[in-house]
Protein backbone atom coordinates (compact mmCIF):
# COMPACT_ATOMS: atom_id res chain seq x y z
CA UNK A 1 0.00 0.00 0.00
CA UNK A 2 1.83 3.21 -1.17
CA UNK A 3 5.44 1.71 -1.60
CA UNK A 4 4.38 -0.78 1.69
CA UNK A 5 4.00 -4.51 1.94
CA UNK A 6 0.66 -6.65 3.03
CA UNK A 7 2.66 -6.69 6.72
CA UNK A 8 1.73 -2.83 6.76
CA UNK A 9 -2.06 -2.88 7.26
CA UNK A 10 -4.11 -3.79 10.15
CA UNK A 11 -7.38 -5.31 9.99
CA UNK A 12 -10.26 -5.00 12.20
CA UNK A 13 -13.13 -6.87 12.88
CA UNK A 14 -15.97 -4.72 14.62
CA UNK A 15 -13.19 -2.66 15.74
CA UNK A 16 -11.09 -5.87 16.76
CA UNK A 17 -7.76 -6.40 15.21
CA UNK A 18 -7.39 -9.69 13.74
CA UNK A 19 -4.01 -11.82 13.78
CA UNK A 20 -3.39 -14.05 10.92
CA UNK A 21 -6.02 -12.42 8.95
CA UNK A 22 -4.77 -14.26 5.69
CA UNK A 23 -4.03 -17.91 5.09
CA UNK A 24 -0.41 -19.75 4.92
CA UNK A 25 0.90 -19.78 1.84
CA UNK A 26 4.43 -20.57 0.14
CA UNK A 27 6.57 -18.10 -2.24
CA UNK A 28 4.70 -17.47 -5.00
CA UNK A 29 1.86 -19.31 -4.47
CA UNK A 30 -1.56 -16.28 -3.43
CA UNK A 31 -3.30 -16.27 -0.78
CA UNK A 32 -6.94 -15.63 0.51
CA UNK A 33 -8.53 -12.98 3.27
CA UNK A 34 -10.28 -15.37 5.79
CA UNK A 35 -13.43 -13.75 6.17
CA UNK A 36 -16.33 -13.86 3.80
CA UNK A 37 -17.41 -10.64 2.01
CA UNK A 38 -20.90 -10.81 3.40
CA UNK A 39 -20.45 -10.84 6.57
CA UNK A 40 -20.04 -6.79 6.66
CA UNK A 41 -22.50 -4.20 5.97
CA UNK A 42 -19.77 -1.82 5.96
CA UNK A 43 -15.71 -1.73 4.86
CA UNK A 44 -13.25 1.12 5.68
CA UNK A 45 -9.87 1.20 3.84
CA UNK A 46 -7.79 3.93 5.09
CA UNK A 47 -4.32 4.02 3.07
CA UNK A 48 -2.96 6.70 4.92
CA UNK A 49 -3.61 9.52 7.98
CA UNK A 50 -6.04 7.20 9.77
CA UNK A 51 -7.57 7.65 13.46
CA UNK A 52 -5.55 7.92 16.88
CA UNK A 53 -7.45 4.66 17.54
CA UNK A 54 -5.75 2.16 14.98
CA UNK A 55 -2.29 1.11 15.87
CA UNK A 56 0.56 -1.18 15.34
CA UNK A 57 0.19 -0.38 11.32
CA UNK A 58 3.01 1.83 8.81
CA UNK A 59 1.09 1.95 5.84
CA UNK A 60 -3.35 1.09 6.13
CA UNK A 61 -6.17 0.21 7.97
CA UNK A 62 -8.99 -2.41 6.68
CA UNK A 63 -11.82 -2.01 9.13
CA UNK A 64 -14.51 -4.53 8.60
CA UNK A 65 -18.44 -3.52 10.52
CA UNK A 66 -21.07 -6.58 10.73
CA UNK A 67 -24.34 -6.75 9.50
CA UNK A 68 -26.58 -5.84 12.79
CA UNK A 69 -29.39 -8.31 13.45
CA UNK A 70 -30.74 -9.20 10.58
CA UNK A 71 -34.03 -7.97 8.83
CA UNK A 72 -35.21 -11.47 7.62
CA UNK A 73 -34.61 -15.57 8.54
CA UNK A 74 -33.27 -17.15 5.33
CA UNK A 75 -31.05 -19.86 4.08
CA UNK A 76 -28.21 -19.28 1.34
CA UNK A 77 -26.83 -22.10 -0.30
CA UNK A 78 -23.78 -21.58 -2.74
CA UNK A 79 -22.76 -24.70 -5.29
CA UNK A 80 -19.53 -23.40 -7.29
CA UNK A 81 -16.77 -25.32 -9.36
CA UNK A 82 -14.51 -25.34 -6.60
CA UNK A 83 -16.39 -26.13 -4.09
CA UNK A 84 -19.94 -25.19 -1.79
CA UNK A 85 -21.02 -23.19 1.04
CA UNK A 86 -24.45 -22.90 3.20
CA UNK A 87 -25.70 -20.61 5.49
CA UNK A 88 -28.78 -19.90 7.36
CA UNK A 89 -29.97 -17.42 9.56
CA UNK A 90 -32.54 -17.38 12.08
CA UNK A 91 -33.95 -14.25 12.81
CA UNK A 92 -35.60 -13.50 16.25
CA UNK A 93 -37.75 -10.33 17.53
CA UNK A 94 -34.60 -8.78 18.80
CA UNK A 95 -32.01 -11.40 18.13
CA UNK A 96 -30.82 -13.68 15.25
CA UNK A 97 -28.60 -16.46 15.29
CA UNK A 98 -26.54 -16.93 11.87
CA UNK A 99 -24.23 -20.51 11.20
CA UNK A 100 -22.35 -21.31 8.38
CA UNK A 101 -20.24 -23.92 6.62
CA UNK A 102 -18.03 -24.28 3.23
CA UNK A 103 -15.55 -26.41 1.88
CA UNK A 104 -13.09 -25.40 -1.05
CA UNK A 105 -10.74 -27.78 -2.92
CA UNK A 106 -9.20 -27.05 -6.39
CA UNK A 107 -8.40 -30.82 -6.61
CA UNK A 108 -11.21 -31.44 -9.44
CA UNK A 109 -10.63 -28.10 -10.89
CA UNK A 110 -6.95 -28.56 -11.27
CA UNK A 111 -7.54 -31.86 -12.70
CA UNK A 112 -9.35 -30.22 -15.37
CA UNK A 113 -7.53 -26.87 -16.02
CA UNK A 114 -3.46 -27.16 -16.94
CA UNK A 115 -1.45 -25.83 -13.70
CA UNK A 116 1.71 -24.16 -14.08
CA UNK A 117 2.37 -25.24 -10.36
CA UNK A 118 3.70 -28.99 -9.64
CA UNK A 119 1.00 -29.60 -7.23
CA UNK A 120 0.81 -33.44 -5.12
CA UNK A 121 -2.21 -31.84 -3.07
CA UNK A 122 -3.97 -28.66 -4.18
CA UNK A 123 -4.75 -25.88 -2.48
CA UNK A 124 -7.84 -26.69 -0.05
CA UNK A 125 -9.81 -25.32 2.94
CA UNK A 126 -13.04 -25.44 5.10
CA UNK A 127 -14.67 -23.31 7.60
CA UNK A 128 -17.38 -23.13 9.68
CA UNK A 129 -18.66 -19.95 11.41
CA UNK A 130 -21.03 -19.08 14.31
CA UNK A 131 -22.43 -15.75 14.89
CA UNK A 132 -24.87 -14.15 17.46
CA UNK A 133 -26.71 -10.85 17.24
CA UNK A 134 -28.70 -9.30 20.39
CA UNK A 135 -30.44 -6.10 20.94
CA UNK A 136 -30.47 -5.42 24.47
CA UNK A 137 -32.95 -2.40 23.79
CA UNK A 138 -32.81 0.53 21.85
CA UNK A 139 -29.61 1.53 23.13
CA UNK A 140 -27.29 -1.45 23.32
CA UNK A 141 -25.83 -4.03 20.67
CA UNK A 142 -24.08 -7.31 21.55
CA UNK A 143 -21.91 -8.66 18.46
CA UNK A 144 -20.21 -12.25 19.30
CA UNK A 145 -18.38 -14.47 16.28
CA UNK A 146 -16.66 -17.46 16.47
CA UNK A 147 -14.74 -19.19 13.17
CA UNK A 148 -13.04 -22.70 12.89
CA UNK A 149 -11.01 -23.24 9.23
CA UNK A 150 -8.82 -25.29 7.91
CA UNK A 151 -6.46 -25.35 5.19
CA UNK A 152 -3.45 -27.37 3.29
CA UNK A 153 -1.44 -27.83 0.35
CA UNK A 154 1.40 -29.73 -1.31
CA UNK A 155 3.69 -29.12 -4.01
CA UNK A 156 7.20 -28.79 -5.81
CA UNK A 157 8.93 -25.67 -6.44
CA UNK A 158 11.85 -26.23 -9.00
CA UNK A 159 15.10 -24.73 -7.99
CA UNK A 160 16.97 -22.96 -10.83
CA UNK A 161 19.92 -23.92 -12.51
CA UNK A 162 18.72 -27.89 -10.81
CA UNK A 163 16.66 -30.92 -12.45
CA UNK A 164 14.47 -32.65 -10.65
CA UNK A 165 10.67 -31.44 -9.32
CA UNK A 166 13.06 -29.29 -6.80
CA UNK A 167 11.69 -28.98 -3.03
CA UNK A 168 8.83 -30.26 -1.44
CA UNK A 169 7.05 -27.81 0.30
CA UNK A 170 3.70 -28.94 2.76
CA UNK A 171 1.58 -26.86 4.69
CA UNK A 172 -1.16 -27.19 7.08
CA UNK A 173 -3.01 -24.55 8.58
CA UNK A 174 -5.28 -24.59 11.58
CA UNK A 175 -6.62 -20.85 12.77
CA UNK A 176 -9.64 -20.08 15.32
CA UNK A 177 -10.98 -16.77 15.74
CA UNK A 178 -14.03 -15.29 18.23
CA UNK A 179 -14.83 -11.81 19.54
CA UNK A 180 -17.62 -10.11 20.96
CA UNK A 181 -18.16 -6.47 20.72
CA UNK A 182 -20.94 -4.25 22.10
CA UNK A 183 -22.09 -0.76 21.27
CA UNK A 184 -23.92 0.79 23.89
CA UNK A 185 -25.07 4.43 24.04
CA UNK A 186 -25.02 5.57 27.75
CA UNK A 187 -26.17 8.99 27.58
CA UNK A 188 -27.68 11.32 25.29
CA UNK A 189 -24.35 12.15 24.27
CA UNK A 190 -21.97 9.67 25.29
CA UNK A 191 -21.49 6.46 22.96
CA UNK A 192 -18.81 3.39 24.21
CA UNK A 193 -17.97 1.10 22.21
CA UNK A 194 -15.45 -2.23 23.33
CA UNK A 195 -14.86 -5.86 23.09
CA UNK A 196 -12.99 -9.09 23.16
CA UNK A 197 -11.08 -10.87 20.34
CA UNK A 198 -8.87 -14.10 20.47
CA UNK A 199 -6.92 -15.76 17.73
CA UNK A 200 -5.51 -19.17 17.32
CA UNK A 201 -3.13 -19.61 14.98
CA UNK A 202 -1.08 -23.21 13.89
CA UNK A 203 0.83 -23.91 10.75
CA UNK A 204 2.85 -27.12 9.74
CA UNK A 205 5.39 -27.03 7.60
CA UNK A 206 7.58 -29.17 5.80
CA UNK A 207 10.16 -28.28 3.51
CA UNK A 208 11.84 -31.58 1.97
CA UNK A 209 12.66 -33.22 5.30
CA UNK A 210 12.82 -30.07 7.60
CA UNK A 211 9.63 -29.74 9.77
CA UNK A 212 8.60 -26.90 11.51
CA UNK A 213 5.44 -25.60 13.98
CA UNK A 214 4.70 -22.24 14.56
CA UNK A 215 2.00 -21.47 16.85
CA UNK A 216 0.35 -18.27 17.53
CA UNK A 217 -2.26 -17.32 19.90
CA UNK A 218 -3.43 -13.32 20.75
CA UNK A 219 -5.94 -12.06 22.71
CA UNK A 220 -7.07 -8.32 22.58
CA UNK A 221 -8.90 -6.43 24.62
CA UNK A 222 -10.33 -2.49 23.74
CA UNK A 223 -12.48 0.17 24.80
CA UNK A 224 -13.31 3.43 23.63
CA UNK A 225 -15.97 6.38 25.18
CA UNK A 226 -17.14 8.67 22.24
CA UNK A 227 -19.29 12.14 23.69
CA UNK A 228 -20.49 14.80 21.77
CA UNK A 229 -20.12 17.97 24.35
CA UNK A 230 -21.77 20.38 21.88
CA UNK A 231 -22.81 20.32 18.22
CA UNK A 232 -19.24 22.26 17.95
CA UNK A 233 -16.82 19.67 19.74
CA UNK A 234 -16.65 15.92 19.85
CA UNK A 235 -14.01 13.65 21.81
CA UNK A 236 -13.00 9.71 21.70
CA UNK A 237 -10.96 8.31 24.70
CA UNK A 238 -10.02 4.57 24.71
CA UNK A 239 -7.32 2.19 25.26
CA UNK A 240 -6.39 -1.22 24.00
CA UNK A 241 -4.28 -4.11 24.99
CA UNK A 242 -2.72 -6.78 23.55
CA UNK A 243 -1.44 -10.12 24.91
CA UNK A 244 0.92 -12.30 22.20
CA UNK A 245 2.59 -15.54 22.93
CA UNK A 246 4.18 -17.24 19.76
CA UNK A 247 6.22 -20.50 19.58
CA UNK A 248 7.93 -22.47 17.34
CA UNK A 249 9.72 -25.75 16.81
CA UNK A 250 12.31 -27.23 14.23
CA UNK A 251 12.33 -30.27 14.16
CA UNK A 252 15.82 -31.97 13.49
CA UNK A 253 18.19 -34.14 14.77
CA UNK A 254 18.18 -32.52 18.04
CA UNK A 255 15.01 -30.66 18.22
CA UNK A 256 15.41 -26.76 18.68
CA UNK A 257 12.23 -24.77 20.32
CA UNK A 258 11.75 -20.96 20.93
CA UNK A 259 9.17 -19.17 22.31
CA UNK A 260 8.18 -15.70 23.29
CA UNK A 261 5.79 -14.02 25.10
CA UNK A 262 4.95 -10.11 24.98
CA UNK A 263 2.39 -7.56 26.29
CA UNK A 264 1.11 -4.50 24.46
CA UNK A 265 -1.02 -1.63 26.04
CA UNK A 266 -1.73 1.72 24.36
CA UNK A 267 -4.01 4.33 25.22
CA UNK A 268 -5.74 6.81 22.53
CA UNK A 269 -7.52 9.84 22.53
CA UNK A 270 -9.12 12.61 19.79
CA UNK A 271 -10.54 15.61 19.77
CA UNK A 272 -13.20 16.91 16.74
CA UNK A 273 -13.99 20.71 16.67
CA UNK A 274 -16.37 22.66 14.19
CA UNK A 275 -14.74 26.33 13.56
CA UNK A 276 -17.44 26.54 11.27
CA UNK A 277 -20.56 24.95 9.43
CA UNK A 278 -17.82 23.77 6.51
CA UNK A 279 -14.19 23.57 8.56
CA UNK A 280 -13.39 20.72 11.17
CA UNK A 281 -9.99 20.43 12.53
CA UNK A 282 -9.31 16.72 14.35
CA UNK A 283 -6.69 16.43 16.63
CA UNK A 284 -5.24 12.87 18.16
CA UNK A 285 -2.58 11.54 20.33
CA UNK A 286 -1.79 8.11 20.40
CA UNK A 287 0.82 6.33 23.21
CA UNK A 288 2.30 2.48 22.80
CA UNK A 289 3.91 0.44 24.87
CA UNK A 290 6.09 -2.75 23.87
CA UNK A 291 6.82 -4.91 26.73
CA UNK A 292 9.90 -7.19 24.50
CA UNK A 293 11.51 -4.55 23.96
CA UNK A 294 10.82 -2.15 26.75
CA UNK A 295 9.84 0.78 23.89
CA UNK A 296 7.36 3.81 24.22
CA UNK A 297 6.12 5.34 21.58
CA UNK A 298 3.89 8.37 20.88
CA UNK A 299 2.27 9.05 17.51
CA UNK A 300 0.38 12.20 16.97
CA UNK A 301 -2.17 12.60 14.81
CA UNK A 302 -4.02 15.93 12.53
CA UNK A 303 -6.58 16.15 9.98
CA UNK A 304 -8.98 19.07 9.09
CA UNK A 305 -11.44 19.11 6.28
CA UNK A 306 -13.58 22.56 4.35
CA UNK A 307 -16.06 21.51 2.52
CA UNK A 308 -16.13 24.02 -0.26
CA UNK A 309 -19.32 23.64 -2.57
CA UNK A 310 -21.92 21.54 -2.38
CA UNK A 311 -21.14 18.16 -2.30
CA UNK A 312 -17.17 18.98 -2.39
CA UNK A 313 -14.91 19.07 0.71
CA UNK A 314 -10.75 19.67 0.58
CA UNK A 315 -8.83 17.79 3.51
CA UNK A 316 -5.06 17.70 4.82
CA UNK A 317 -4.15 14.90 7.10
CA UNK A 318 -0.43 14.38 9.59
CA UNK A 319 0.46 11.22 11.31
CA UNK A 320 2.96 9.05 12.83
CA UNK A 321 2.29 5.76 12.88
CA UNK A 322 4.45 2.86 14.22
CA UNK A 323 4.81 -1.03 13.65
CA UNK A 324 6.39 -3.45 16.51
CA UNK A 325 9.16 -5.97 15.28
CA UNK A 326 8.45 -9.14 14.82
CA UNK A 327 8.89 -12.25 16.75
CA UNK A 328 11.48 -13.69 14.65
CA UNK A 329 13.35 -10.29 15.24
CA UNK A 330 13.20 -9.73 19.21
CA UNK A 331 14.93 -12.87 19.12
CA UNK A 332 17.70 -11.41 17.94
CA UNK A 333 17.70 -7.90 18.63
CA UNK A 334 16.07 -7.45 21.81
CA UNK A 335 16.43 -3.85 21.98
CA UNK A 336 15.46 -3.74 18.49
CA UNK A 337 12.72 -0.58 17.76
CA UNK A 338 9.60 -0.40 15.90
CA UNK A 339 9.10 0.46 12.77
CA UNK A 340 7.56 4.25 11.94
CA UNK A 341 5.87 6.21 8.90
CA UNK A 342 5.19 9.70 8.73
CA UNK A 343 1.95 10.31 6.55
CA UNK A 344 1.46 13.67 5.03
CA UNK A 345 -1.96 13.89 3.05
CA UNK A 346 -3.74 16.21 0.51
CA UNK A 347 -6.97 15.23 -0.53
CA UNK A 348 -10.01 16.76 -2.81
CA UNK A 349 -13.19 14.84 -2.80
CA UNK A 350 -16.75 15.58 -4.77
CA UNK A 351 -19.97 13.69 -4.42
CA UNK A 352 -22.91 14.81 -6.28
CA UNK A 353 -25.75 12.84 -8.34
CA UNK A 354 -24.52 9.49 -8.08
CA UNK A 355 -20.74 9.93 -8.94
CA UNK A 356 -17.51 10.36 -6.97
CA UNK A 357 -14.32 12.00 -7.93
CA UNK A 358 -11.37 11.85 -5.74
CA UNK A 359 -7.48 13.28 -6.08
CA UNK A 360 -5.04 12.52 -3.15
CA UNK A 361 -1.31 13.56 -3.07
CA UNK A 362 0.89 11.76 -0.67
CA UNK A 363 4.28 11.69 0.71
CA UNK A 364 5.29 9.19 3.57
CA UNK A 365 8.57 8.72 4.99
CA UNK A 366 10.03 5.81 6.64
CA UNK A 367 12.26 4.76 9.52
CA UNK A 368 13.95 1.93 11.31
CA UNK A 369 12.94 -0.52 8.38
CA UNK A 370 13.61 -4.03 8.52
CA UNK A 371 16.62 -5.52 6.33
CA UNK A 372 19.38 -7.82 6.70
CA UNK A 373 22.67 -5.76 7.11
CA UNK A 374 25.93 -6.96 5.59
CA UNK A 375 26.82 -9.38 8.31
CA UNK A 376 23.92 -11.27 7.08
CA UNK A 377 21.96 -10.18 10.52
CA UNK A 378 18.35 -8.67 10.97
CA UNK A 379 18.58 -4.56 11.46
CA UNK A 380 15.99 -2.36 12.35
CA UNK A 381 17.79 0.80 10.83
CA UNK A 382 16.23 1.04 7.54
CA UNK A 383 14.95 4.13 6.15
CA UNK A 384 12.38 5.11 2.96
CA UNK A 385 9.81 6.77 1.42
CA UNK A 386 6.61 6.77 -1.28
CA UNK A 387 5.45 9.65 -3.23
CA UNK A 388 2.54 10.34 -5.45
CA UNK A 389 -0.87 10.92 -6.03
CA UNK A 390 -3.92 8.78 -6.65
CA UNK A 391 -6.61 9.38 -9.20
CA UNK A 392 -10.41 7.94 -8.29
CA UNK A 393 -13.92 8.10 -10.06
CA UNK A 394 -16.99 6.56 -10.08
CA UNK A 395 -20.57 6.90 -12.00
CA UNK A 396 -23.51 5.33 -11.49
CA UNK A 397 -25.55 7.89 -13.26
CA UNK A 398 -23.85 9.08 -17.13
CA UNK A 399 -25.46 5.75 -18.43
CA UNK A 400 -28.83 4.25 -17.83
CA UNK A 401 -27.85 0.66 -15.31
CA UNK A 402 -23.98 1.22 -15.66
CA UNK A 403 -21.93 1.35 -12.41
CA UNK A 404 -18.41 2.01 -12.98
CA UNK A 405 -15.61 3.28 -11.56
CA UNK A 406 -11.90 4.19 -12.38
CA UNK A 407 -8.86 4.21 -10.35
CA UNK A 408 -5.21 5.47 -11.12
CA UNK A 409 -2.15 5.48 -8.38
CA UNK A 410 1.45 7.21 -9.27
CA UNK A 411 3.95 5.64 -6.74
CA UNK A 412 7.54 6.85 -6.11
CA UNK A 413 9.00 4.55 -3.53
CA UNK A 414 12.16 3.59 -2.41
CA UNK A 415 13.66 1.83 0.89
CA UNK A 416 15.92 -0.59 2.55
CA UNK A 417 14.63 -3.83 2.81
CA UNK A 418 15.40 -7.87 2.28
CA UNK A 419 19.20 -7.66 1.71
CA UNK A 420 19.73 -4.06 0.26
CA UNK A 421 22.21 -2.10 1.83
CA UNK A 422 20.36 1.48 0.07
CA UNK A 423 17.52 2.26 -0.65
CA UNK A 424 16.16 0.60 -4.09
CA UNK A 425 12.31 0.78 -5.76
CA UNK A 426 10.32 -2.59 -3.88
CA UNK A 427 9.44 -5.15 -6.00
CA UNK A 428 5.90 -4.94 -4.68
CA UNK A 429 5.51 -1.43 -5.45
CA UNK A 430 5.33 -0.31 -9.68
CA UNK A 431 5.17 3.02 -10.33
CA UNK A 432 2.12 3.01 -12.42
CA UNK A 433 -1.30 1.30 -11.47
CA UNK A 434 -4.66 1.51 -13.49
CA UNK A 435 -7.89 -0.21 -12.76
CA UNK A 436 -11.12 -0.09 -14.38
CA UNK A 437 -14.63 -2.21 -13.07
CA UNK A 438 -17.51 -1.80 -14.66
CA UNK A 439 -21.12 -3.26 -13.52
CA UNK A 440 -24.05 -3.75 -16.45
CA UNK A 441 -27.93 -4.22 -15.46
CA UNK A 442 -29.80 -5.53 -18.51
CA UNK A 443 -33.25 -6.04 -17.98
CA UNK A 444 -34.42 -7.89 -20.89
CA UNK A 445 -32.01 -10.75 -19.78
CA UNK A 446 -32.56 -10.54 -15.76
CA UNK A 447 -28.63 -10.24 -16.05
CA UNK A 448 -25.44 -8.45 -14.25
CA UNK A 449 -22.42 -8.57 -16.94
CA UNK A 450 -19.11 -7.41 -15.30
CA UNK A 451 -15.74 -6.73 -16.35
CA UNK A 452 -12.38 -5.35 -14.90
CA UNK A 453 -9.16 -4.26 -16.53
CA UNK A 454 -5.87 -4.09 -14.13
CA UNK A 455 -2.88 -2.81 -15.39
CA UNK A 456 0.66 -1.93 -13.68
CA UNK A 457 3.91 -0.93 -15.34
CA UNK A 458 5.83 -4.19 -14.38
CA UNK A 459 7.88 -4.11 -10.63
CA UNK A 460 11.45 -4.12 -10.36
CA UNK A 461 13.79 -7.22 -9.37
CA UNK A 462 17.39 -7.48 -8.82
CA UNK A 463 19.12 -9.78 -11.39
CA UNK A 464 22.80 -11.07 -9.65
CA UNK A 465 24.02 -11.18 -13.75
CA UNK A 466 23.52 -7.70 -14.31
CA UNK A 467 26.28 -5.26 -12.31
CA UNK A 468 23.73 -2.91 -9.71
CA UNK A 469 20.85 -3.77 -7.45
CA UNK A 470 17.40 -3.91 -8.03
CA UNK A 471 18.59 -2.99 -11.84
CA UNK A 472 15.98 -4.86 -13.38
CA UNK A 473 11.77 -4.64 -14.27
CA UNK A 474 9.23 -7.08 -15.51
CA UNK A 475 6.81 -6.84 -18.61
CA UNK A 476 3.92 -5.09 -17.25
CA UNK A 477 1.30 -6.62 -16.10
CA UNK A 478 -2.38 -6.48 -17.77
CA UNK A 479 -5.24 -8.58 -17.17
CA UNK A 480 -9.22 -8.67 -18.17
CA UNK A 481 -11.27 -10.21 -16.23
CA UNK A 482 -15.22 -11.10 -17.03
CA UNK A 483 -18.40 -12.12 -15.24
CA UNK A 484 -21.62 -12.84 -15.88
CA UNK A 485 -24.82 -13.13 -13.42
CA UNK A 486 -28.05 -14.77 -14.85
CA UNK A 487 -30.99 -14.32 -12.63
CA UNK A 488 -33.69 -16.53 -14.04
CA UNK A 489 -35.82 -16.27 -10.75
CA UNK A 490 -34.92 -13.47 -8.31
CA UNK A 491 -33.78 -15.64 -5.66
CA UNK A 492 -31.92 -17.97 -8.31
CA UNK A 493 -28.08 -16.54 -9.34
CA UNK A 494 -25.88 -18.32 -11.73
CA UNK A 495 -22.65 -16.81 -12.27
CA UNK A 496 -19.89 -17.20 -14.56
CA UNK A 497 -16.23 -15.40 -14.09
CA UNK A 498 -13.14 -15.64 -16.42
CA UNK A 499 -9.63 -13.79 -15.01
CA UNK A 500 -7.27 -13.39 -17.97
CA UNK A 501 -9.27 -14.13 -20.80
CA UNK A 502 -6.72 -12.59 -23.12
CA UNK A 503 -4.09 -15.34 -21.56
CA UNK A 504 -1.04 -13.00 -20.79
CA UNK A 505 1.70 -14.65 -19.14
CA UNK A 506 2.17 -12.45 -16.51
CA UNK A 507 5.85 -12.63 -14.73
CA UNK A 508 6.16 -10.99 -11.04
CA UNK A 509 9.52 -11.28 -10.81
CA UNK A 510 12.31 -14.25 -11.27
CA UNK A 511 14.11 -17.02 -8.69
CA UNK A 512 17.92 -17.13 -9.10
CA UNK A 513 20.13 -20.86 -8.24
CA UNK A 514 22.43 -19.46 -5.17
CA UNK A 515 25.69 -20.31 -7.21
CA UNK A 516 26.64 -19.56 -11.19
CA UNK A 517 27.39 -21.85 -13.61
CA UNK A 518 30.72 -22.97 -15.09
CA UNK A 519 29.95 -19.92 -17.08
CA UNK A 520 29.39 -17.39 -14.05
CA UNK A 521 25.77 -17.31 -15.10
CA UNK A 522 22.95 -17.16 -12.23
CA UNK A 523 20.27 -19.81 -13.75
CA UNK A 524 16.75 -18.20 -12.99
CA UNK A 525 13.50 -19.20 -13.30
CA UNK A 526 9.82 -17.00 -13.90
CA UNK A 527 7.30 -16.13 -10.61
CA UNK A 528 4.22 -16.41 -12.71
CA UNK A 529 0.57 -17.76 -12.35
CA UNK A 530 -0.83 -20.45 -11.54
CA UNK A 531 -2.34 -20.78 -14.90
CA UNK A 532 -2.94 -18.28 -17.75
CA UNK A 533 -6.95 -17.85 -16.50
CA UNK A 534 -9.10 -19.00 -13.92
CA UNK A 535 -12.68 -20.54 -14.64
CA UNK A 536 -14.95 -19.91 -12.36
CA UNK A 537 -19.24 -20.99 -12.15
CA UNK A 538 -21.08 -20.82 -9.41
CA UNK A 539 -24.80 -21.40 -8.60
CA UNK A 540 -26.21 -19.46 -5.64
CA UNK A 541 -29.93 -19.80 -4.39
CA UNK A 542 -31.71 -17.86 -0.95
CA UNK A 543 -34.62 -18.91 0.14
CA UNK A 544 -36.54 -16.65 2.49
CA UNK A 545 -40.27 -15.37 2.60
CA UNK A 546 -38.62 -12.52 0.74
CA UNK A 547 -38.93 -14.01 -2.97
CA UNK A 548 -36.88 -10.89 -4.31
CA UNK A 549 -33.89 -11.67 -1.69
CA UNK A 550 -30.40 -12.83 -3.06
CA UNK A 551 -27.28 -12.35 -3.13
CA UNK A 552 -26.45 -10.37 -6.61
CA UNK A 553 -24.56 -7.46 -4.25
CA UNK A 554 -22.21 -9.68 -3.10
CA UNK A 555 -20.86 -10.88 -6.66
Amino acid sequence: VRGGDASETAIFFDGLQVGNAYGTTTSGVPTRGRFNPMLFKGTFFSTGGYSAEYGNALSSVLSLETNDVPARTQTDLSLMTVGGALSHTRKFEKSAVIASGAYTDLSPYQAIVPQNFDWERAPFNYNVELMYRHSLDKNTQVKTYYTHQGAGLHLYQQKAGEAGRGQEVEIGNAFDYANVSVKSKLHKNWLFRGGLAATFNSDKIRLDSLSLKRINRNLHAKGAFQGFLNNRFAVLLGGEYFLQDYKERIEEAVPHERTQMNQRGALFGEATYHLTADWAVRGGLRGNYNQANTQFNLAPRLSSTYRLHKGGELSAAFGRFFQQPRFQVLWDQQNAKAASATHYLINYQFVNNARTFRAELFYKEYDHLLFTNAQEQPHTEGSGFARGFDLFYRDRKSIRNLDFWITYSFIDSKRQYARFQEQVQPSFAPKHNVSVVGKYWIQQLNSQLGSSFRWNDGLPYDNPNLEGVQESKTSPFASLDLNWSYLPQPNLIIHAEVTNILGRRNVFGYRYSEQPDANGRFASLPIGQGADRFFFIGVFITFSKDKKANQLNNL
